[in-house]
């Protein structure tokens, strides 16, 4: 019996012949699959790699958004307690200034223009030593509408022209405004119209402030607020100054 020859395994390059590729071919084939391989694992790292700073990135936007809704909540509550602050006190100054009651308008206006002087300051004379009570006696016995003592009150009235023989005449509105003004411009003229040392010369005496001028002032001519040494008579002048230019803006 005749048998077929053994079979006899095809070599590579047979059959890589046979397939019409060779053995180099054939590692450039593998080659270039694991290449392949590589750059689609590398595009999926990157792929990975890009997908985490995206979401750092919207996390931190994410962050931002929130901090600046608080940020401007924050200033939405601050301006409300601003503008809140300013209404209240707008009013508080609204009722100071319909607290500034004027009477005698008159003869503020006739004397103060007699003797040179602004009627608002006269009136803010007034308005803190007696708050326009023209009967109004201090503890220490000062009179009137403008509080005279009566040692100022018997220098001052022969110069114009009324009888110092009775004090009580003082309690005569047109007397008290005749005589304070005159007083008034008496103490302007050593001050060149400082208002705030005619009011503390007013109070204290021109004594008083002539000495701080030499002891506080920079230029002897001069003082401010806060250089005036004597507690009450800083509070007083400060009230004069306050109620002066409330009567400047909306009296006279």
């Amino acid at each position: 019996m005749n048998y077929p020859p053994p079979t006899t395994p095809t070599p590579a390059s047979a059959r890589n012949r046979r397939s019409g590729r060779t053995s180099g071919e054939g590692r450039r084939a593998s080659l270039s699959r694991r290449a392949h391989g590589n750059r689609r694992k590398k595009k999926r790292g990157a792929a990975l790699g890009l997908a985490w700073w995206q979401g750092l990135i919207l996390a931190a936007m994410a962050f931002g958004v929130v901090m600046l809704s608080y940020s401007y909540s924050q200033a939405q509550s601050s301006m409300r307690d601003l503008e809140r602050q300013r209404q209240e006190q707008l009013e508080q100054y609204q009722r100071e200034v319909r607290s500034h009651q004027v009477k005698y308008r008159e003869e503020i206006t006739y004397y103060a223009a007699l003797n040179r002087i602004d009627p608002a300051y006269v009136a803010a004379i007034i308005k803190r030593e007696s708050d326009y009570d023209p009967r109004a006696v201090s503890r220490v016995g000062a009179m009137g509408l403008m509080q005279f003592m009566p040692d100022t009150f018997n220098w001052v009235a022969p110069n114009c022209g009324i009888s110092k023989s009775d004090m009580t005449v003082i309690y005569e509105p047109e007397n008290a405004i005749k005589m304070g003004c005159y007083l008034l411009k008496y103490i302007s003229d050593m001050y060149d119209g400082d208002p705030l040392l005619v009011a503390c010369a007013y109070h204290a005496g021109w004594g008083n402030v002539n000495s701080w001028l030499k002891n506080y002032s920079a230029d002897g001519k001069h003082l401010t607020l806060s250089q005036i040494p004597k507690d009450d008579t800083r509070y007083y002048a400060g009230k004069v100054l306050n109620a002066y230019a409330i009567y400047q803006q909306y009296y006279y």
